[in-house]
Parts: structure tokens; sequence; C-alpha cells
């Protein structure tokens, strides 16, 4: 996290004990998803005390790459040691199903990759039959055809002439895809 977290208490006493087990939560929540840049946690209970107990409210505001995440969860019951740590622990389990479904769309399984452009020139080329072959800049020899250019320019193409491609693996080998002549 690249700043300190900041815990605040309202309307009640802080707390050592709930400030570390904040802070057992803030970690774990970094280890399913290292990016968290910042954390906000304010813990309140209402000001008007209950016979019964108090209510608890956590609002848990997280800073990370794209849009910042909010939760907020609302806990009254008869224990109020219990009820604060069970709003505590519900906050940061709806904040870690939230980055763990972001986790998931940004996981590169799900996304898709293009190949890295290439750069080459032609080898030989069979005007007539619209195909010819590529040397890459590593050697690699890559098939390519006419309908593959980016634009008609199919009749300019000269042996030894500059490109830039991507390369995609086909039945038969390596072929390039999106070819553009340099010169």
């Amino acid at each position: 996290m690249q700043t300190a977290p900041q815990i605040s208490f309202r309307n009640i006493d802080p707390s050592d004990a709930v400030e570390d087990h904040v802070r057992r939560r803030i970690a774990e929540l970094e280890e399913v998803y290292p990016r968290v840049i910042s954390c906000e946690v304010v813990i309140e209970a209402p000001q008007k005390r209950k016979v019964s107990g108090r209510e608890f409210t956590v609002r848990l505001k997280l800073g990370v790459p794209g849009r910042d995440i909010e939760t907020s969860r609302e806990v009254g019951r008869s224990g109020a040691a219990e009820d604060v740590n069970i709003a505590i622990h519900e906050a940061f389990d709806a904040a870690r199903r939230i980055l763990q479904d972001q986790d998931a769309r940004l996981d590169p399984q799900h996304t898709k990759h293009h190949p890295p452009v290439v750069h080459g020139r032609i080898d030989r080329l069979f005007e007539g039959e619209g195909y010819g072959f590529i040397v890459a800049d590593d050697g690699q020899e890559v098939y390519f055809e006419r309908d593959n250019l980016t634009r008609d320019c199919w009749n300019e193409l000269k042996v030894d002439a500059r490109l830039r491609f991507r390369i995609e693996e086909g039945d038969k080998g390596p072929y390039a895809m999106k070819v553009t002549p340099l010169d």
C-alpha cells in the first residue's frame, strides 16, 4: 500500500484491539489484491445508546487503480464488542469480494492479447499467385498473402522491401497479418 491506512472512530472510544483487527483485515485484502493504494476505515456508532446494545457502522474506502471501492456495513445486536467485530468482518468481506471480481476481470487469461508488431523484409514474392514470404528481423520466415495487406499496394511491393506485421500461428506454420509496407 502506498499510503498508511487511516482508521477513524466516531462516537466510540478508540480500541487497540479493534484497530489491530482492522489492520489484520487490511493485510488480508492486500494479499488478495496487491494493487491497493490506500485504505480509509471509519467505525462509528450512533450517539444515542440503546439499553439492549449499540449499532455499529463500518465504512471502508479502498483506493485502487481505476475506481475507488467503497463498502459499508451496519450491525446492531446485544454484545457491543461482538457487534463492532462483526461489522468489520462483513465490511471487509464485501470489499474482498469486490476486489476478487475486479481482479478476475483484469486477469490475463480473460484479456485478449495481440501478437507483437514485428519488422522484416520481403524474401520472395509470387506476384501472379498473390502471396510471398517475409524474413523477420529475428530470421524467422513468415508466409503472407495479398489479403493480409493493410492497404491495396500489392503491385508496388518488391523483394527486400521493409514491412511491419504481426505473426500468427496457422495450421501450416507462421503467417503474417496486418502487413504494412514501411517504404
